[in-house]
């Protein structure tokens, strides 16, 4: 006898969205650059912080 399953939900449907991953070109449309008054700094983050950051940037 199999398990009774229940109905897809939000968090199912944002769990399959999120690795269904389109290409690049698919992820970022919409988006755009930084403006000139923007940057990537966080405010009170220190050094090993920003450079975990930027390592995950890099990924």
């Amino acid at each position: 006898m199999s398990e009774p399953t229940s109905a897809p939900d939000a968090l199912d449907h944002a769990d399959t969205a999120f690795w269904r991953r389109g290409d690049l070109e698919d992820v970022l449309r919409g988006t755009e650059p930084l403006r000139e008054d923007e940057s990537f700094e966080i405010p009170d983050l220190a050094d090993d912080e920003w450079d975990r950051f930027v390592e995950a940037i890099h990924e």
